[in-house]
Parts: C-alpha cells; sequence; structure tokens
C-alpha cells in the first residue's frame, strides 16, 4: 500500500475548497479571488496541493491553462468531499408533523398520569410519528440520562448532580383522597383544610416513592407531627387508589393533580391537608441533550401543557 505524503498533513479544509475552484476556473488568480485570498497566498496552497498529490494539477497551454489528467479525475472527488465535509455541520430543521422518532421517559405513576397523558393527547395532533417510551424511575435514572438511554424524566424536587438541567412544570400540595361520604368529610374546617391530627385516626394507604435502589414512604401525617394511627398498606401504584378507597374508609395522601384525575374517575373526593408545604414537579434532562431541537420542541410542549 502507497504510503500517504507527509505534505498531506499541511493541507486543511480551505485547502480543499481552493482546489475545488482552481479544478473549475483553471485559474489561480479567479479561485484565489472567489475565496478572498490574494494571488500569493493562492499560490503557496497550489504548491502545497501539488507537493500533496503528486501533480502539477494546472499547465500552462497557449489556450491557458489546462489541467492534466489527474486534475481532470480529481474533479468529481474533489466535489464529492466538499459535499460530504458540509453535511457535517449542517441541522436538518425539526418538523414536528413528520417527525419520527422514540422519546424514553423516566417516572413515576404520578409524571404517567398528571403530564404524560396530556402530552400523548397533544402529539397525536402535532407530532404523531413521536413515540413515548416510559421507564420506571429508579436508581439509575440520571446515569441513563447522562448516557443516552434516557431522553427525560419527571421527579420532584431533589439535588441533580453537575450537567443536569431541570425546568419546574408546576407547584403542587399534598391532599386527602377519600372515598364519597368518607367521615373525614365533614370534620374539614371551616377553610376547607383536614387537620392532621383527625386525619392520622383513620387508615391510612402510603405511597411508596423510588429513593437510590429502595422504595421509600412518603408520609406527610409523620412530617406534620401526626403519624397514622394504622398503615393498611403500602404501595407504589397510586393510580389504584380508586379500587382501594371507594369502598372503605381509608385515606391516601398524594399531590393534588393527580387526585384530581382520580376523583373525576371514581366516586372520590379530595380534601387539602393543613399545614402541607407545596413541591415542585419537575422536567430533567442531561447537558447532552441540551442542543436537541426535537426534544426541545418536547420539552416546550410540555412546559406549556403543564402552565
Amino acid at each position: 500500500m502507497q504510503k500517504m505524503n507527509a505534505s498531506f498533513e499541511n493541507l486543511d479544509f480551505r485547502s480543499l475548497r481552493l482546489l475545488k475552484q482552481l479544478l473549475d476556473l483553471r485559474s489561480v488568480t479567479k479561485a484565489g479571488e472567489a475565496l478572498g485570498l490574494s494571488q500569493p497566498a493562492a499560490s503557496r496552497v497550489l504548491s502545497q496541493l501539488r507537493s500533496a498529490l503528486g501533480d502539477p494539477l494546472l499547465v500552462r497551454g497557449s489556450q491557458g491553462n489546462t489541467l492534466t489528467p489527474r486534475g481532470e479525475e480529481l474533479r468529481p472527488a474533489v466535489t464529492e468531499a466538499l459535499r460530504s465535509v458540509s453535511a457535517l455541520f449542517e441541522r436538518e430543521a425539526f418538523e414536528p408533523s413528520t417527525a419520527k422518532r422514540i422519546v424514553r421517559i423516566a417516572t413515576t405513576d404520578h409524571g404517567a398520569t398528571v403530564v404524560l397523558s396530556p402530552l400523548v393527547k397533544a402529539l397525536g395532533m402535532l407530532a404523531p410519528g413521536i413515540t413515548l417510551e416510559v421507564s420506571p424511575w429508579n436508581a439509575q435514572t440520571l446515569l441513563e440520562l447522562e448516557t443516552g438511554r434516557l431522553d427525560l424524566a419527571l421527579d420532584s424536587e431533589s439535588r441533580l448532580p453537575e450537567n443536569f438541567h431541570a425546568r419546574t412544570l408546576y407547584r403542587e400540595r399534598s391532599v386527602c383522597l377519600v372515598r364519597q361520604g368518607h367521615p373525614l368529610l365533614n370534620g374539614r374546617r371551616k377553610d376547607g383544610s383536614l387537620d392532621p391530627a383527625l386525619a392520622s385516626t383513620y387508615p391510612q394507604i402510603v405511597l411508596l416513592y423510588p429513593v437510590g435502589d429502595r422504595l421509600e414512604g412518603d408520609d406527610p401525617l409523620a412530617r406534620l407531627g401526626h403519624p397514622s394511627q394504622r398503615i393498611a398498606l403500602r404501595t407504589p401504584y397510586f393510580t389504584s387508589a380508586p379500587m382501594m378507597l371507594t369502598h372503605t374508609d381509608h385515606f391516601m395522601i398524594l399531590p393534588s393533580r393527580l387526585g384530581r384525575v382520580l376523583a373525576d374517575s371514581a366516586p372520590l373526593d379530595q380534601i387539602p391537608l393543613r399545614g402541607e408545604t407545596p413541591f415542585a414537579y419537575r422536567l430533567i434532562w442531561h447537558e447532552r441533550t441540551q442542543k436537541d431541537d426535537g426534544l426541545g420542541w418536547l420539552r416546550t410542549q410540555m412546559y406549556r401543557l403543564l402552565k
């Protein structure tokens, strides 16, 4: 195999562009002018090209400069090479209506119900070629965002490592979800809220959330100083609430938007919990996808839907 000419290493993209002009215009002066180079500068590049290619490329004749056979042979190859290099720096504009891709999102039942349900409806009209693939939030979620196995994630307030981005979709409060006619509905305060001490006297269903590699119960009553006197069930499945509450005096504490959705689908009522501190529900992504036009468009749709 023939070794590459060492002088080739001195050439750059400008040299390739000048070679294209030289082969098309067959004039050092005109080729230099086309690229804003002086005649001496163009001549220096031509000298480097001749050395690298081992051919004069242009020779003087009675009718002006003439391409050598090697020069003629190079014309289509140089044109294709320039086209290929240019393609590296071109970005096709994102068009939602024709886009086809899979977007992988990590979340819990909460995010799937409150955020992804309206998003799926919107995508059906605006971007039917986009498929959402949902994964459960777990200890590897942030790593999977970093390595590209996930594109987005939904989670409540938590500290993020360097090179992660987050934007609050909405701020949320916890509510107490009960069956219609539950005794707790009669114990509401004048402002409509429920005293944690009263709620703690009824059987509670505690929701489990992923924390690292395990599930932990989130119990606002305990945080407010009134732990429940009886825990009937611990579960990570939010949307099973209607089946667990409609025929019992159990109650469940969960985010108000999720509670509203569940109360619309079954004979349930939600009661604001007195003293509960609002929290943020956020969309999370890694720096590696910050400039992705398609994901940027999708993030914008989510902000608008949850505004």
